[in-house]
């Protein structure tokens, strides 16, 4: 004989129950620069009523390559009664300032994660991509800044030739010294929404999913990005960053970091994703201690985009069992 499934209490209520429900036209988070180091870092907070506790305390957001804060709009507000988010722009991108001396090192990235961490007193963190390969770092230098740990396909060492990779004409145009950044630039003054049609494609299955608010919302950015001068610059010399951490060494620096992190980790994947492929996930939680992860099949490189509300009910329940979990 079976036992009725009990229906949640206040009491038993998880934090993956809080969610709220998607909305794909509401208006972008409001941001401000903050002043670290001399430098703006600029930071989007997810709004809410002033009297509203979220659940499970803070967390801060973490974009990708190319990418800013407003790749976590529909995710952060899903994760809303959950989690208080914020969003940064990396060093040079969305609208924080270019890094002191054009250094678009993954070393420089990570002092900036870790200056708005400080800022906000710690935090829930969570990275895609680049800011994936970013905040692994940053939890393994910083753990007293890191409630949790959740990675949305990081930009781990994945050096196999891949050719549907090289046609990510962003990537492909980045890497031509000098030529690629000017050509970069134009097309984002002049074709954004080609441009930013062709990026979708790319890091998305299925880039409908999106809506054609936040698709104009990406549109209107990247025509704001076009008129920054060292935008083209650091998608460029970051990319070639990142690169160069996956052939030094064979990329052994990524994976001892990895070995490193004591923060609880989720780590999520799109199962076709382009870009990072999914055949690392396995082990990158094998080199992550308790570290576990979750695959979504039909989904490319940004769960967090394509499948919002998935993606944040895997990490409501992440961050709710590390709140809940004894003290050791």
């Amino acid at each position: 004989m079976s036992t009725p499934r009990a229906e949640p209490t206040a009491s038993t209520t998880s934090a993956a129950d809080l969610l709220a429900p998607l909305d794909r036209t509401s208006p972008l988070w409001p941001g401000s620069r903050v002043e670290i180091d001399g430098r703006g870092v600029f930071l989007r907070r997810v709004p809410r009523p002033a009297d509203a506790e979220p659940a499970a305390g803070r967390a801060l957001f973490v974009h990708g390559l190319g990418g800013s804060s407003l790749n976590w709009t529909d995710l952060g507000e899903v994760l809303a009664p959950v989690v208080d988010g914020y969003a940064m722009d990396l060093p040079g991108f969305g609208f924080s300032d270019p890094p002191v001396g054009d250094d678009y090192s993954l070393t420089t990235m990570v002092e900036s994660v870790i200056a708005v961490l400080d800022h906000l007193g710690g935090a829930h963190l969570v990275g895609n991509s680049l800011g994936g390969a970013i905040v692994a770092r940053v939890a393994a230098a910083r753990p007293d800044l890191v409630t949790t740990l959740t990675l949305i396909s990081p930009a781990f060492p994945d050096l196999r030739p891949r050719i549907r990779r090289l046609s990510f004409v962003p990537l492909t145009l980045a890497q031509v010294p000098r030529v690629g950044p000017a050509v970069f630039g134009y097309l984002g003054r002049s074709h954004p929404e080609r441009q930013v049609a062709q990026t979708l494609r790319e890091i998305m299955v299925d880039p409908s999913r999106l809506g054609p608010v936040r698709t104009t919302q990406a549109v209107e950015h990247a025509i704001a990005r076009a008129g920054l001068p060292w935008a083209p610059v650091a998608l460029s010399r970051t990319l070639t960053s990142l690169v160069t951490s996956w052939v030094w060494m064979s990329g052994r620096t990524h994976w001892r970091t990895a070995t490193a992190i004591t923060s609880p980790t989720l780590v999520i994947w799109g199962g076709r994703d382009k870009l990072v492929s999914s055949a690392i996930a396995p082990r990158l939680v094998r080199a992550i201690p308790d570290s576990r992860l979750v695959m979504f099949g039909a989904v490319g490189h940004v769960c967090q985009m394509e499948i919002p509300v998935e993606t944040a009910r895997e990490i409501a329940r992440h961050v709710g069992s590390a709140a809940t979990s004894p003290t050791p």
